[in-house]
């Protein structure tokens, strides 16, 4: 990890831990309650309603792994542009992602919350060279501002309960 991020990191686990146990589909994480959020049939005042956020959050994180980095690093606050130094250094950090997993093979699951003033987008998918792993993209929004960026490992499906049969154990027939 680069130590110019490692700041960045303690806070931005204890939001990724919250966004990713926030869903139901997320496995065992779906025993902790979903996290508040706003109805979208009533979205509060200064805030986009979540299909808004779902369809801007998609869209840049279809850009994100395109690796058409302008508009996202444009949408970034202040802050979260200084957690990635530079656009040279984001582009890099996406390039070297791309290099290592490839391109996303499968979305796993797409939702919206609201959390204080941030309305969040996670995006869980599964990509060509690890598939057995589920890595989140996390957004916050504040208005049209991307004020929080953060990737997390949601899933690894690599030791699966269910995909692997214990040694010395034969499966019986129907």
């Amino acid at each position: 990890m680069n130590p110019a991020h490692r700041r960045a990191f303690p806070v931005l686990t204890l939001l990724l831990g919250a966004a990713l146990h926030g869903g139901p589909g997320t496995g065992a994480a779906a025993k902790v309650p979903p996290p508040p959020t706003t109805p979208a049939s009533t979205p509060r005042r200064g805030r986009a309603p979540p299909q808004a956020v779902m369809t801007r959050g998609r869209t840049l994180v279809q850009d994100f792994y395109a690796v058409r980095l302008d508009g996202l690093w444009r949408a970034f606050s202040p802050d979260v542009r200084a957690q990635w130094g530079t656009l040279t250094d984001f582009q890099a950090f996406r390039r070297g992602g791309l290099a290592q997993y490839g391109p996303e093979r499968q979305v796993v699951q797409e939702r919206t919350f609201t959390r204080g003033r941030e309305v969040y987008y996670v995006r869980s998918a599964a990509f060509e060279k690890a598939p057995e792993l589920v890595w989140a993209v996390v957004l916050g929004f504040t208005g049209a501002q991307v004020t929080t960026f953060g990737i997390a490992l949601e899933e690894d499906r690599r030791n699966a309960p269910v995909a692997r049969q214990p040694e010395g154990q034969r499966r019986a027939s129907p």
